[in-house]
């Protein structure tokens, strides 16, 4: 089911969130009564509009209580700034607990992040990107920010963030908790909007980092590029909505299917037309042992564009059989990109490696958008309920075999999800054969 969520340029979900905390701007400064009928005439159209186009309303959401919030919020606007007004439209959107429900203010809104990123790794945060200034940080651990761990601040950022599941959340925390709006709202920035980031180096070496705000979306360097770490095959031809590789070595397919939408240079038909061409033309020295379909990025679109690719390995059932057809996860496989790999599990019998998904396989999805008058904030909302599995409803697509990334192993610029997929294939073979 298509997914507005995936239609938006790569970061640009991302970017959506610092957009969250930024200052309305105008071409004049209204008066304050100005300002007061603006917002109320905003709110009033969401208190209208959202309850009559979200599907299971009265189900996600107490509607008294939301009736409540929005009159609180009435009353707090001569007190409160803009961005604590979107701050709390998105904490009360955030309440029904829907991934695919969300509040994107739009790209004209002041956006002040940090210019530093991290990522929730098995053994913790590490910072993965950052300024140039910053980057004696690069692959360190992060203890506290300001004067909370990152845990604490996560826990605390939590109700604002439309997530269902951990591997959600951990996806969507990390760039919005590192906006100076954020770290003023729970009192971790200094007076000029800096802030302290407590980090412990790959060698054990504790380092301060004394952080400023950024004027907009800085380029970032990577801690890859510090280090000077080889560059996985995951992560070879970035930007590409699928592409595909033969492994010679271990006689493997490698498929990267990144977005569930069509690329107007190819349609994913005719990717796949010439994918099977060059699999079908193999000679016998060139054989195929197992298929790995990398779906670690893939945060949605249509879940019909896959088709084509799973009929063709059902008309190659020596691709396809059990123990031949690999299924990466992660937790950016996400509505479509989720439903991909139940298709491919459910259908084609493909053992699913890696990380539970973003989204659950029970969803509400089929996302469309209406936008605010004044503000011109975009509020997304799902119009069907998306049931998967008739027999369970779990909060995540659970791997078969499950995987995750240490702070070691990104440093090395190894990917043990993809060799776990490969010698767990080899293994499988070496059993059968016994």
């Amino acid at each position: 089911m298509y997914s507005r969520v995936a239609a938006r340029r790569p970061g640009q979900l991302l970017i959506a969130f610092f957009l969250v905390f930024s200052t309305v701007v105008a071409a004049e400064k209204p008066s304050p009564q100005a300002r007061l009928e603006w917002w109320i005439q905003d709110l009033e159209f969401f208190a209208r509009t959202f309850p009559d186009v979200q599907v299971d309303f009265p189900k996600l959401y107490n509607s008294k209580k939301f009736r409540k919030e929005i009159d609180q919020l009435e009353l707090a606007i001569p007190r409160v700034s803009d961005s604590e007004i979107v701050l709390r439209l998105m904490r009360l959107v955030a309440t029904g607990r829907v991934a695919h429900i969300s509040v994107y203010p739009q790209a004209d809104l002041k956006l002040h992040p940090y210019p530093v990123r991290f990522f929730w790794y098995s053994d913790g945060p590490a910072v993965t990107n950052a300024k140039e200034e910053y980057k004696s940080g690069l692959g360190a651990r992060i203890v506290r920010i300001g004067s909370m761990t990152p845990e604490q601040l996560e826990a605390a950022v939590a109700p604002y963030l439309s997530h269902e599941n951990t591997p959600w959340l951990h996806a969507l925390s990390p760039d919005f908790m590192l906006t100076q709006e954020v770290a003023e709202h729970f009192g971790l920035s200094a007076p000029d909007g800096s802030i302290e980031l407590s980090l412990v180096r790959p060698t054990g070496e504790p380092l301060q980092l004394h952080i400023t705000p950024a004027a907009d979306y800085p380029t970032l360097l990577s801690a890859a590029q510090a280090r000077s770490a080889p560059v996985s095959l995951m992560n070879k031809r970035p930007g590409e909505a699928y592409w595909y590789e033969y492994l010679a070595d271990s006689h493997a397919l490698y498929i990267q299917y990144n977005r569930c939408m069509n690329d107007r240079k190819k349609w994913f038909l005719t990717f796949t037309r010439e994918l099977f061409g060059f699999v079908d033309g193999l000679p016998p020295s060139q054989h195929i042992d197992r298929v790995i379909i990398d779906l670690r990025s893939n945060r949605g679109g249509d879940s019909r564009v896959v088709e084509p690719l799973v009929e063709g390995l059902l008309a190659r059932r020596e691709l396809a059989a059990r123990g031949h057809l690999y299924v990466l996860t992660s937790r950016y496989t996400f509505s479509a990109g989720m439903m991909a790999a139940v298709e491919l599990r459910d259908r084609l019998h493909a053992i699913v490696v890696g990380e539970p998904s973003g989204s659950p396989p029970n969803e509400y999805a089929a996302v469309d958008s209406f936008v605010l008058p004044n503000s011109k904030i975009e509020v997304e909302y799902a119009k069907r309920y998306i049931r998967l599995l008739k027999d369970s409803d779990p909060p995540t697509l659970e791997p078969d075999v499950p995987v995750s990334r240490s702070v070691t192993e990104f440093l090395n610029g190894s990917d043990r999800v993809l060799e776990t997929a490969l010698q767990y294939q080899m293994e499988a073979q070496n059993a059968g054969s016994k």
